[in-house]
This record gives structure tokens, C-alpha cells and sequence, in this order.
């Protein structure tokens, strides 16, 4: 009986530390291209775990940052393997499409393109949101999206990539990251009684 509570309580220990990642993060750090925004201009948030991530991109005022027309085309994605994910649940102010290759540099595994027929876009002060389920658990790496922002004006290069200026971790992680610290000390707390 002891050793069935002890597996009990170390499976739910992994789970509770099980990593999950709810991230928000403001993008206007120029990744690639030749015009800086002086301010943010958009605002990615990600939350989900394994293999089920869900996303919400919200554009602020582009034509005012950049020029009349700028308009998000892309999120391009870094993740530890090239599984191809299939995109549902998609609400909002433009369309959500998976597209193979990605951003500058070549590695980025894919991106989500954000346009689509009749001039369909995501421009200023519009958001989308949209999940992403995969075949099989993934892992977000370091710079872990870039956004494309196209028609900025071609004084500014006509389109550029951008990365976010500093991620900022939701509640529910520190929650989550806490309760599995908390369960790992009671147990190494028990064992040595």
C-alpha cells in the first residue's frame, strides 16, 4: 500500500511540473529588414501543454507605428521538431493557415500565414485567435516566434520580421511551477522521516 501511494503521489508530482507554457509577449524588436518601430505594435499570447497550444495575435494601431495598409502576414514558429500541426478553432479578423519553411534564416520550422482571399489580413486594431494541436508533444525553443509585418512602406524596406521585446510569463506557470516544487520538497520531506 505504501509503494502504490508513493508512485501515486510521484505521477501526480510529474504532471503538476509537467511543463506548460502560458507566455504573453509584446513583439517590436527588429528581427530581420531595416525599420525599427519606435513602440510595441503587437501582442502574441500562447498557454497549452504537450501537444495542444492555443493562440491569440492582437495587432495595435499598424497604420499609425508603420504606414496606412501595414498588416501582419505571418507568425513563423521555432519548435524542437517539424511536425506539421493541424489549425482549428480560428476566430477573428483574418485567417489562419499552416505553411511549411518559415521565417528569416531558415530556422524556423514553419508559420502560420494570417492571409488569405479578397484581401483578407490582419491590420490595425484587429486580433485573431486559433489553436494548434500536433501529432505528437512539442517543444517551443529559444526565440520561439517572429511575426512579418508586410506593407510598412518601402522607405522602410516594404515588410520586415520581428521578435518579441521580452516575454512575460502568465500566473498559471509560476502556479503550476510552484505546486510541482511544493510536491517534490514533501516528498524529499517524507523520506528523510
Amino acid at each position: 500500500m505504501k509503494n502504490i501511494v508513493k508512485v501515486l503521489v510521484m505521477s501526480l508530482s510529474l504532471f503538476v511540473a509537467m511543463p506548460a507554457l502560458a507566455i504573453t509577449e509584446d513583439y517590436g524588436t527588429l528581427l530581420s529588414g531595416s525599420f525599427q518601430p519606435t513602440e510595441t505594435f503587437a501582442t502574441l499570447s500562447v498557454d497549452g501543454a504537450g501537444s495542444v497550444y492555443n493562440f491569440t495575435l492582437s495587432a495595435l494601431d499598424l497604420n499609425s507605428i508603420f504606414t496606412n495598409g501595414a498588416f501582419i502576414g505571418a507568425v513563423a514558429i521555432n519548435v524542437s521538431s517539424d511536425i506539421v500541426p493541424t489549425v482549428t478553432n480560428v476566430t477573428g479578423d483574418s485567417p489562419v493557415i499552416y505553411s511549411p519553411g518559415g521565417g528569416p534564416g531558415g530556422v524556423w520550422e514553419f508559420r502560420f500565414d494570417l492571409t488569405g482571399p479578397s484581401q483578407a489580413r490582419l491590420t490595425a486594431d484587429e486580433s485573431v485567435s486559433w489553436t494548434a494541436t500536433f501529432a505528437q508533444p512539442v517543444t517551443f525553443v529559444d526565440d520561439q516566434f517572429a511575426l512579418h509585418v508586410q506593407s510598412i512602406g518601402e522607405e522602410n524596406g516594404g515588410s520586415a520580421w520581428y521578435t518579441n521585446t521580452s516575454p512575460v510569463p502568465e500566473p498559471e506557470s509560476y502556479a503550476m511551477m510552484l505546486a510541482g516544487l511544493g510536491l517534490m520538497g514533501f516528498i524529499v520531506r517524507r523520506r528523510k522521516s
